[in-house]
């Protein structure tokens, strides 16, 4: 549940930076934005961290399942993928202040914020390259 809620909480922050951006005037400076955001959510809350790295996973999954389309023989990588695919889908994941746990019937893939995003990279650098 609390997995859940801090997800939710991003994406309503999401949300309002991207209202800003189509809504507010080019002179709206920096400040005035994070004055709007402490006030619309009562908050201090410090946006660039580690909860947004679970929004990558949609690109991801994505290149997951181009290669099940494509019918590509299935590498580690992409076995990883499947998992953090069925522990999102099924709410078998955990992030803490040391990193992600995705979990489903068969494996568990456990990463630091470090290793996520150097996976993140190399999958999509591969992919990319590969198309």
């Amino acid at each position: 549940m609390q997995d859940i809620l801090g997800i939710n909480a991003h994406l309503k922050y999401v949300e309002f930076l991207l209202g800003v951006y189509d809504n507010e005037s080019d002179s709206m400076t920096l400040k005035e934005i994070r004055e709007k955001f402490k006030k619309n959510f009562h908050t201090n809350h410090i946006l660039l961290n580690q909860n947004f790295g679970i929004y990558r996973l949609l690109p991801l999954i994505l290149i997951k399942e181009e290669y099940k389309n494509q019918k590509k023989e299935f590498t580690e990588d992409i076995i990883k993928i499947k998992t953090i695919r069925d522990a999102i889908a099924h709410h078998k994941f955990k992030m803490t202040e040391d990193g992600y746990l995705f979990k489903n019937d068969k494996d568990e893939v456990k990463f630091t914020f470090e290793e996520f995003n150097n996976f993140l990279h190399r999958i999509e650098n591969e992919f990319y390259l590969s198309t």
